[in-house]
């Protein structure tokens, strides 16, 4: 699995889109002949890959909304949630094109 470093601003790999289904009210993934939905605080953490926070940052805003939940679990979570969409190509992590 990609190894994800915290200093780097992830953002939506090219063509993938974030979109909120009307019917279900659940945000989705899109990318041309697929969809994802995202469950959870999945959908918080790729609302914020921008390119404009770092994962640090992200990880820093989880954890003044889940103030009851350990930074070092929410690193862990975020860093393999990035690493999983980076691997199905849906976010860009770092320097990548």
């Amino acid at each position: 699995m990609t190894e994800i470093d915290v200093g780097s601003k992830p953002r939506l790999a090219r063509g993938v889109r974030l979109r909120l289904d009307r019917i279900s009210g659940k945000l989705l993934l899109l990318r041309p002949e697929q969809g994802f939905e995202l469950q959870g605080s999945a959908s918080e953490v790729v609302k914020l890959c921008t390119a404009k926070l770092t994962v640090a940052e992200i990880v820093d805003r989880l954890t003044e909304t889940y103030r009851d939940v350990a930074r070092d679990l929410i690193a862990q979570d975020v860093a393999r949630l990035l690493a999983q969409l980076t691997h199905r190509g849906l976010i860009i992590v770092g320097d990548e094109p």
